[in-house]
């Protein structure tokens, strides 16, 4: 295979260093199993993130296990969830978010940089991530924060499109006052993971979780840890300025076997690049063209990297670039060496920030549009088909087909018996209020 998702092994060696402490505010299960699962991330045995993991399900929070002692759960409410209600969400968060201010200033007081991780569909994390965002703005953290923000799949139901499409709108306009967001497309991961064959929901989530926790890692590392080829360089500073950039941030990563690269043939490893930087790591379906900044980091052999990073290949990545992202005001190019024998193969990373929301954000649109449009023909439907349709009653009833509380269901029961029975009973009350009356 000339190409794959890289795994690199030289960011786990024991004297990588990082450009930001990231700390990690995980929201509702999704949120907080993310979360959980970027402050595993180790350097030489060490974890060097921290993370609050907040939930309203005693249950799910308890599964969650951590090794990372700088982990924190906080539960609020009475432990038995949001049941996907957003409001819900949102109302237990407030009741506690005085206890949550306390523990975000103790607990990320070192830190450079925090992540608000939300799944987005759930009554926790999607109902909770805007006062999340409001507590790290007043609380010092103002232009120190970003999202990552998990997209539903397809087949997750119309409550949880709704709540995701919902809360991402409000989330969509007060964008450019905000640091990056980064967008995770769970129907991506998971036809990337079914096509490997089947396995368990389980093996999923594991998988889907450290995939987004190793992902974000690895850029952290590879722009502070490694020796420059050239003047080309891509700081730990100039990392901050581009993940501090507004709008979504979108990430590549790749690894190709150093033997594959022709460099009397740059156009095959630049058709490559341009194709891998379309498809993405954690979503796709972008419009490149409005990137704002980008930087690409190519770690290299040192036995190869005469080879691989010489002048007319750095010129065509330049050029195709400059083609893709013609308005982005800083896009460096970053040639690192590194000296593991047993590691031949040349790895890329790449950022474009700044854009605007994927493609995926239509589909979902499009997807909950067509659900309302079927719920509107099955209550056609079911009016047309009322086994009820030709009963001539003395007195006419109200149907429909809403969900009603325990009070209009039975008033609706109540006032209807009344009309039809009340010259039944032997006190003029129907039998429904006898029994009524007999339970006061």
């Amino acid at each position: 295979m000339a190409n794959r998702t890289s795994r690199n092994t030289l960011t786990q060696n024991k004297d990588v260093k990082l450009s930001l402490n990231f700390g990690f505010m995980g929201l509702g299960m999704g949120g907080s199993s993310i979360a959980a699962a970027c402050a595993e991330m180790q350097t030489d045995k060490e974890y060097p993130y921290k993370a609050i993991l907040v939930n309203t399900n005693e249950m799910d929070l308890d599964k969650i296990q951590v090794d990372n002692e700088d982990t924190e759960k906080i539960l609020i409410g009475d432990g038995k969830g949001a049941s996907r209600d957003i409001n819900l969400g949102e109302k237990l968060f407030k009741q506690h978010e005085q206890i949550i201010a306390k523990k975000v200033n103790a607990h990320f007081s070192d830190r450079d940089f925090i992540w608000i991780v939300a799944g987005l569909g759930g009554g926790t994390g999607t109902g909770s991530v805007i006062q999340a965002i409001r507590v790290l703005m007043t609380e010092g953290f103002n232009k120190k924060f970003g999202l990552i923000l998990t997209l539903p799949r397809d087949t997750e139901g119309a409550t949880v499109l709704n709540n995701a499409l919902t809360r991402l709108q409000s989330i969509h306009q007060a964008m450019q006052g905000l640091g990056s967001i980064i967008i995770v497309d769970n129907q991506k991961l998971f036809n990337s993971f079914v096509e490997k064959g089947a396995v368990s929901t389980k093996e999923y989530l594991s998988f889907s979780n450290n995939y987004i926790a190793r992902t974000l890692h690895e850029m952290n590392v590879v722009t502070a840890s490694f020796k420059p080829f050239s003047e080309f360089h891509f700081d730990s500073s100039e990392f901050t300025k581009l993940i501090k950039t507004p709008g979504i941030l979108h990430f590549v990563r790749y690894a190709q076997g150093a033997a594959t690269i022709d460099a009397s043939e740059p156009i095959k490893y630049i058709r490559t690049l341009e194709s891998k930087i379309q498809e993405g790591v954690l979503s796709d379906g972008f419009n490149i063209a409005k990137t704002k900044r980008l930087a690409l980091s190519i770690l290299a052999n040192a036995n190869d990297v005469n080879k691989i990073l010489n002048v007319q290949i750095t010129k065509s990545i330049e050029d195709k670039l400059d083609e893709l992202a013609p308005i982005a005001i800083e896009k460096p190019i970053a040639q690192y060496v590194y000296d593991t024998p047993d590691e031949k193969d040349v790895h890329f990373y790449a950022a474009f920030a700044g854009l605007d929301l994927p493609n995926r954000v239509k589909e979902l649109i499009d997807v909950n549009n067509r659900f309302i449009e079927e719920v509107k023909k099955q209550q056609e439907n079911t009016v047309e088909n009322d086994p009820f349709g030709d009963f001539v009653s003395s007195s006419s009833s109200s149907n429909t087909e809403e969900e009603m509380d325990g009070n209009d269901a039975f008033n609706l029961l109540f006032n209807n018996n009344q009309n039809e029975a009340s010259a039944t009973a032997d006190d003029g009350l129907s039998e429904f209020e006898k029994l009524f009356k007999s339970n006061q």
